[in-house]
């Protein structure tokens, strides 16, 4: 975690400019001078208030990720169990894949989690957060768990993230929109009786939500 003493502005001011630089460079591409340069600040004052690179990663996932849980949550505010709450939330995710930001710095973090028991940790955390917000999403849409199945929250994420990766690292023609349409036929298994036409709700523009 950071060194004490880094007010929340600085750590957001910092932070973003790290989750740029990851996204941009990858993290083994991402040095500290980068990084200070983006954020508008001192390497003196980047190594006074983060240990080294490592939690500066950890630091950028959880900004990202706080930022995208927030818009998705805010998204699907006062929205009843159903297809307009799903549309809702897919709406927010089809933004970030947009953006890629918050996945490409997911996929560096997941690459570092192999070896690296602190980002594992932080992301094992952020992940419980992440699923309740999918489980609201997709309440009464899909059947109960069974018991030695897996729960519906890692199936819709596993397609989530295996989609936005095909769409950021791969050489094909894949947008958010797509990834919605795969993400429903998983989930009601094609159009079904039970899948009812989505819900048109105005798109906020790219970068709208929480900064």
């Amino acid at each position: 975690m950071p060194k004490l003493g880094i007010g929340p502005m600085r750590r957001d001011q910092i932070c973003r400019g790290a989750a740029t630089v990851i996204a941009r460079e990858g993290f083994t591409g991402a040095t500290m001078r980068m990084v200070a340069e983006e954020a508008g600040v001192s390497t003196g004052m980047l190594n006074h208030y983060f240990a080294n690179r490592q939690h500066l990663l950890i630091q950028s996932l959880v900004f990202v990720s706080e930022r995208s849980h927030e818009q998705a949550r805010a998204s699907m505010e006062g929205l009843p169990p159903g297809r307009a709450r799903l549309d809702a939330f897919l709406d927010s995710m089809h933004q970030d894949l947009e953006a890629a930001e918050t996945w490409r710095v997911w996929l560096n973090a997941y690459g570092e989690a192999v070896h690296l028991r602190e980002v594992r940790h932080t992301m094992e955390s952020l992940l419980a957060t992440w699923y309740g917000l999918i489980s609201h999403a997709i309440e009464e849409l899909v059947p109960d768990d069974v018991d030695g199945e897996i729960p519906w929250t890692n199936r819709v994420d596993a397609v989530l993230k295996g989609l936005a990766l095909q769409a950021i690292t791969a050489e094909v023609t894949l947008d958010g929109e797509q990834v919605r349409g795969e993400l429903i036929r998983t989930l009601f298994g094609g159009a079904s009786a039970q899948s009812p036409p989505r819900v048109q709700r105005p798109r906020p523009p790219l970068g709208a939500g929480v900064a």
